[in-house]
C-alpha cells in the first residue's frame, strides 16, 4: 500500500477519518493534476486564471488582516505562506495567548480548541477547515485558498464569527 502517514495532514482525532482517502495516493488524493490544470486553462484563459489567482490571494490577505485586527481572538500560528493561513481561535478565557511565552498547560488547552470547533462545524454541515499541529505548535486551523471563485470577504467574516461563537460555547 502506498502511504506516507503524514501526521500533520491526517489527524487521527478528527471525525470520519475512515473516509479520508488522502493517504492512499501519491499526492494526498490529487489525481491527474496536469490534465485538470490544462482543462482549466482552456476554460478560463490567461486573464481568467489571473483573476482567480488574484482572488485567492485577496481572500488570504483579508483573513490575515482580520486575524491581526481581532484583538487577540485569533492569532497567527505561522507567517502566511502564499494562500495558506495557519491560525488559532483563542477563547476569551485563554487570552492573551502568545505561543512564544505560553506554558505547557496553555499549549495543551489551545490544542483542544480547533478539533472541537471543526467537529462542531462538521456535524452541522458548516465549513470544512483543516487543523494540524506542526513544528511543535499545537493544533491550529489551516485554511488554504486554492479554488475559491465564489467565496467572498463576507463569507470569510461570517466563518470567523461562527468559529468564535462555537469556540466560546466550547467551555474552554
Amino acid at each position: 500500500m502506498n502511504g506516507t502517514a503524514a501526521s500533520y495532514l491526517f489527524q487521527p482525532d478528527k471525525l470520519y477519518t475512515e473516509y479520508d482517502v488522502g493517504d492512499k495516493t501519491i499526492q494526498c488524493g490529487r489525481r491527474a493534476d496536469a490534465v485538470k490544470l490544462w482543462l482549466m486553462w482552456k476554460a478560463y484563459g490567461d486573464a481568467g486564471l489571473e483573476r482567480r489567482v488574484d482572488h485567492v490571494y485577496a481572500l488570504a490577505d483579508h483573513i490575515q488582516a482580520r486575524i491581526e485586527a481581532s484583538g487577540g481572538k485569533f492569532a497567527l500560528a505561522f507567517p502566511r505562506s502564499c494562500t495558506n493561513v495557519g491560525f488559532w481561535y483563542v477563547p476569551e478565557s485563554m487570552r492573551p495567548f502568545d505561543f512564544a511565552t505560553a506554558d505547557e498547560a496553555a499549549k495543551e488547552k489551545i490544542a483542544q480548541v480547533a478539533p472541537h470547533i471543526k467537529a462542531t462545524m462538521q456535524k452541522t454541515g458548516d465549513a470544512m477547515i483543516g487543523y494540524q499541529p506542526l513544528d511543535g505548535k499545537p493544533n491550529f486551523f489551516r485554511i488554504v485558498f486554492a479554488s475559491a471563485d465564489n467565496a467572498t470577504f463576507d463569507d470569510i467574516d461570517q466563518m470567523l464569527e461562527r468559529i468564535e461563537r462555537i469556540g466560546e460555547d466550547g467551555g474552554f
